[in-house]
């Protein structure tokens, strides 16, 4: 009987440390990491854009869009874009611009609704 109660009591302050334990982690995470503020700007593509637009299809081994095209940038640098004429769309593989690639998508249907 004494030992099951002195088990218990260990358990309990061992989950006790435990939970500490965690919220002084979480603390020092939240207060040590600043999440960084990212703006995602969709646009069309302007004549501006065709040097950026060559330089994204060389990382994507692709094809700069020749027509009218929607263009993705984060914090003001060109990670994706998607020709509205039709083919594939480019994106920067070191950026994970697969998402970037579907917000054109959504973007480009609700121009043409």
């Amino acid at each position: 009987m004494f030992t099951s109660s002195l088990n218990l009591l260990l358990s309990r302050e061992r989950e006790r440390e435990f939970r500490q334990a965690a919220t002084e982690r979480r603390g020092r995470r939240l207060s040590s990491s600043h999440t960084p503020v990212t703006r995602v700007t969709l646009r069309y593509a302007s004549v501006a854009d065709s040097a950026r637009l060559r330089q994204l299809a060389e990382l994507d081994s692709g094809r700069a869009p020749s027509g009218a095209a929607l263009v993705a940038e984060v914090d003001g640098r060109l990670r994706a874009a998607l020709p509205l004429e039709g083919g594939p769309g480019l994106a920067d593989p070191f950026f994970g611009g697969c998402e970037l690639l579907e917000l054109l998508r959504v973007r480009a249907a609700q121009l043409t609704h």
